[in-house]
């Protein structure tokens, strides 16, 4: 789900690994579609990787933006960060226009180790004065 009030684009993996290959290309290792069957009622994993990719112009964001990774209404891990700062968030432009310039932004958060628990429905949320971005989830089950 993504805002309507100003372009965005934005997608969230959920996998097992995220690795830097050669020539700066990402991979993603174990993908999950949208559920983790797990063999018993919890269970601890080497990592989770919650990667998500958006594609926003910039300069509408004011200030801060808040990014959670959450089980439900609890905050699992979270990020701010500062568009004010936005050389620094490692953003990469795609196109040469500066007033609506549109900017790949690549957050990946990792989980190491993380303790799967059956019923956990975790999704990632974007927020900002502009902005709201809300992933599919990732849903928890007992594997039959």
């Amino acid at each position: 789900m993504t805002s309507e009030a100003c372009p965005l684009t934005a997608f969230t993996l959920f996998c097992d690994d995220l690795r830097q290959e050669a020539g700066g290309k990402l991979s993603a290792m174990g993908i999950y579609q949208g559920v983790m069957a797990i063999p018993a009622d919890a269970v601890l994993l080497p990592k989770l990787v919650a990667w998500s990719v958006f594609k926003l112009p910039v300069s509408q964001v004011d200030g801060l933006a808040t990014v959670l990774l959450q089980d439900k209404d609890r905050v699992l891990s979270s990020a701010t960060l500062d568009f004010a700062q936005s050389e620094q968030l490692g953003a990469h432009a795609l196109s040469s226009d500066q007033a609506d310039a549109l900017e790949m932004l690549n957050i990946p958060f990792e989980l190491t180790p993380f303790r799967a628990q059956v019923g956990m429905e975790i999704r990632v949320v974007f927020e900002s004065t502009k902005f709201h971005y809300e992933s599919d989830v990732l849903h928890i089950v007992k594997a039959a």
